[in-house]
C-alpha cells in the first residue's frame, strides 16, 4: 500500500515531481530486490538475506500467504539464516550467479562462497593477485581438467579426459581438475590445480611468455565463452518456447541443437563443470517428457513394440546415468542444501517412467531412485507430493503378501505422512 500511495503522489506537473520520481524508483527497486516469484512480498520472509550457500529455504504452503522458512541443515545459535535467490543456478558457477543477482536483485554477492578467501583484507588481495585459490576452494562448480596435467588439442579435451568415465577405476586415467578463482572475466579467473599445484592464468606475461603458457591460458577463455553461450541457450525465451511447442522434425531439430551445446560443454569444460550437467539435464527433461507418449503409441505391432522398448531402455539408462552424475557433481560442491533441492523433479520423473513400465524389476529400480529424495520430500514437499513419492516407492509391492515383500509394511508410508504433518505443525 505504501508503494502504491507513493507512486500515485508523483505528478510531472508537481513541483516535487523529481523528488517523487526518485522515491518511486527507490521503492520499485526495493520491491524488485525483496519480492519472491510471482511478485509476493512478505513482512518477515522478504527480510532474509541471500547466500550462495544458504542454510534455509522458503517452502510454499497451501496458499501463498502461508509460505514458511525451513532449515536446510543444522544452524548454530547466532548464525545468520540465509536463503538463495538463484533457483537452479545456485548450482552454477560464480560469473553466472553474479550476473543473475546483479541483473535481477541489483547487488554483487559477497558471501563466503563468492569470495576468494574466508578472511578479508591483505590475504584476500594477495590471493586475487597471485592466482591462489583461497580457503573456500574457489569456484568448485566450474572446475575443468587441468590444462597443465592434461594439455589440449586446440580448444578441445581428449576424449578420455573429456568424459572422465573411468576416473575411479584402477586401470582408468585419473583426471586432475583445476579450480578457477572467483571472477567475472577470464583474466580474473586463474586456475589452481590441487594435483600438480600449478597455476594457469589467462593473463599474458610480459615478454609474451612461452607457447605452452599461452595455450594453457586459452583454456580459461574457452571455458568462459562456453559458459556464456550455454547460459544464453538455457535462458533463451525463444529457444524455450520453441522446445515446448515444437513437434516432429522441429522438436528433433531443437534436440539436435541441445546435443551440440552439450558436446561443446563436455569437450571444452569436461565432466565436472556445471555447464555439462545443466545441458545434460535439459536433454533428460525432454526425454522424460517424451517417454509416456512413446509408451502410449505401443500395442499395435509386437515387432515394432519390441524395437521401441529396446530404444526406450537405452534412453532411460542414459537419463539415469546423467541424473546420477548430477548428484555426484552437486555433492562435490559441498553446499548445505541436499542435491534433491535441484534434482527432485528429475528423480521423480525417472521413477514415474520406471514404474510405468509395469514390470517388477523396473518398479524396484524406480523405488531405489525415490529413496534418494524421500527424506527431502518429507521436509520440503507438500502432502500431495509426498503421497506420490510413497506410491512410487511402493508400486512394486502392490498385490504382494508381507512374506513376498521381505516383511516390509506396504502401508509404511502412512506413518511417514503423519510424522511429516507433525513436523509441519510443530
Amino acid at each position: 500500500q505504501s508503494v502504491l500511495s507513493s507512486l500515485l503522489q508523483w505528478n510531472d506537473d508537481d513541483d516535487d515531481g523529481d523528488k517523487n520520481y526518485d522515491l518511486a524508483i527507490k521503492l520499485l527497486l526495493i520491491y524488485s530486490c525483496n519480492s519472491f516469484e510471482g511478485g509476493r512480498i512478505y513482512h518477515k520472509l522478504s527480510r532474509v538475506n541471500h547466500s550462495c550457500n544458504p542454510n534455509a529455504v522458503v517452502v510454499e504452503g497451501d496458499s501463498p500467504d502461508k509460505s514458511e522458512l525451513r532449515a536446510a541443515c543444522d544452524i548454530a545459535v547466532g548464525d545468520e539464516i540465509t536463503i538463495s535467490y538463484l533457483g537452479k543456478y545456485l548450482f552454477a558457477g560464480y560469473p553466472i550467479r553474479q550476473r543473475l543477482l546483479r541483473a535481477n536483485k541489483h547487488f554483487a554477492c559477497r558471501c563466503a562462497r563468492c569470495t576468494y578467501s574466508d578472511s578479508v583484507g591483505e590475504e584476500n588481495d594477495a590471493a586475487a593477485k597471485t592466482g591462489r585459490v583461497g580457503s573456500n576452494k574457489g569456484d568448485l562448480a566450474s572446475r575443468i581438467p587441468c590444462p597443465i596435467c592434461h594439455p589440449r588439442t586446440g580448444r578441445y579435451l581428449d576424449e578420455d579426459v573429456m568424459f572422465d568415465e573411468d576416473a575411479n577405476d584402477d586401470n582408468g586415467l585419473r583426471v586432475c581438475y583445476a579450480i578457477p578463482a572467483n571472477g567475472m572475466t577470464a583474466e580474473e579467473r586463474p586456475l589452481y590445480c590441487q594435483s600438480c599445484k600449478g597455476t594457469t592464468t589467462a593473463v599474458v606475461p610480459e615478454g609474451g611468455g612461452s607457447m605452452n603458457k599461452k595455450k594453457e591460458g586459452m583454456a580459461i577463455k574457452y571455458m568462459c565463452t562456453a559458459e556464456d553461450k550455454i547460459f544464453d541457450r538455457l535462458e533463451s525465451s525463444t529457444g524455450n518456447e520453441e522446445k515446448q511447442t515444437a513437434t516432429g522434425n522441429d522438436a528433433e531439430t531443437e534436440r539436435d541443437i541441445d546435443q551440440q551445446f552439450l558436446q561443446m560443454a563436455t569437450s571444452i569444460c569436461g565432466a565436472q563443470h556445471w555447464t555439462t550437467h545443466f545441458m545434460s539435464l535439459s536433454l533428460i527433461e525432454e526425454s522424460l517428457a517424451s517417454f509416456n507418449s512413446t509408451l502410449m503409441t505401443m500395442g499395435q505391432d509386437p515387432d515394432k513394440d519390441a524395437e521401441i522398448m529396446d530404444e526406450l531402455f537405452v534412453e532411460i539408462a542414459e537419463a539415469a546415468d546423467g541424473i546420477e552424475r548430477a548428484y555426484a557433481f552437486a555433492s562435490l560442491l559441498e553446499l548445505n542444501l541436499d542435491p534433491a533441492h535441484w534434482l527432485f523433479d528429475y528423480t521423480v520423473g525417472l521413477a514415474r517412467t520406471l514404474v510405468g513400465l509395469g514390470d517388477e524389476k523396473s518398479q524396484k529400480y524406480g523405488s531405489t531412485w525415490i529413496e534418494k529424495v524421500e527424506k527431502y520430500a518429507r521436509y520440503f514437499e507438500n502432502d500431495g507430493m509426498n503421497k506420490v513419492v510413497v506410491a512410487l516407492r511402493d508400486a512394486w509391492k502392490r498385490g504382494k503378501t508381507e512374506e513376498e515383500t521381505g516383511g516390509k509394511d506396504i502401508e509404511s508410508g502412512e506413518e511417514d505422512q503423519t510424522d511429516c504433518k507433525r513436523r509441519k505443525t510443530g
